[in-house]
């Protein structure tokens, strides 16, 4: 696995699947960092699972059924950031479609 560090600094979108694959939806903000290779969990074999992650920063707020903005929440609790495989990510450009990150 490589690094992709020209993501660094890109606007992106992160599609945001369940454990079972199901598209929850996506969030939006900006590539600040990349990890090549990091061990994600295990298969049933025991085998280690890797993937290239990405560290996305100034995650733009979501919005409640009363239209109030409601701010991203990582599994650690932190707001606004987080790491996300690069294979969910797509960079945003400014006046043309999505472009895939990987």
């Amino acid at each position: 696995m490589s690094a992709n560090y020209s993501l660094v600094g890109q606007r992106v979108r992160v599609h945001l699947y369940t454990r079972e694959g199901r598209l929850l939806g996506a969030i939006e903000g900006r590539a600040a960092d990349v990890s090549p290779g990091v061990v994600v969990g295990t298969d049933a074999a025991g085998t280690e699972i890797k993937k290239d992650l990405v560290y996305v920063v100034d995650i733009e707020p979501g919005r409640d059924a009363e239209g109030e903005p409601v701010p991203y929440a990582n599994s650690a609790g932190g707001e606004g950031e987080g790491w996300f495989a690069v294979q969910d990510v797509t960079v945003v450009a400014g006046d043309g479609p999505p472009t895939f990150a990987n």
